[in-house]
């Protein structure tokens, strides 16, 4: 069963799984897999596996495989493997991926190295690619 929240500015929420979430500017959510949130600036979101998550500007975002991730202008994000994000400028990127047994990290900062604003990006054999 799917549900729907929607909240106002400041809040605090922990989500289940398939929940999706529209909230407003300065909010913390900590959700499980597959969840949908929409959020707005000056926030934080952690989500495990298999989130879709947009945010504003001047936000954390902490989501873990298989995410895809919009965010704002000079957010911070960690995706784990198999991730997509796009993201806005001074915004620093933190594509996690397996070699063998060994988790890396590879950076990546939007407005860097070639790297361009509301561009979706993924990790490939380490490599930090543009999605077509």
């Amino acid at each position: 069963m799917s549900m729907y929240i929607e909240c106002s500015h400041d809040r605090t929420i922990n989500l289940a799984n398939t929940v999706s979430l529209s909230a407003g500017n300065n909010t913390a959510v900590f959700a499980l897999d597959e969840c949908s949130i929409l959020s707005g600036d000056d926030s934080f979101i952690q989500c495990r596996h298999n989130c879709t998550i947009t945010v504003g500007a001047n936000s954390k975002i902490d989501a873990g495989n298989y995410s895809t991730v919009q965010a704002g202008a000079d957010s911070h994000v960690i995706v784990g493997p198999g991730s997509n994000v796009t993201a806005g400028d001074g915004t620093e990127i933190r594509f996690t991926w397996w070699l063998g047994n060994t988790l890396e990290v590879t950076v990546a900062r939007i407005g860097q190295n070639g790297i361009l604003p509301e561009t979706p990006y993924q990790i490939l054999d380490g490599r930090v690619t543009v999605i077509n």
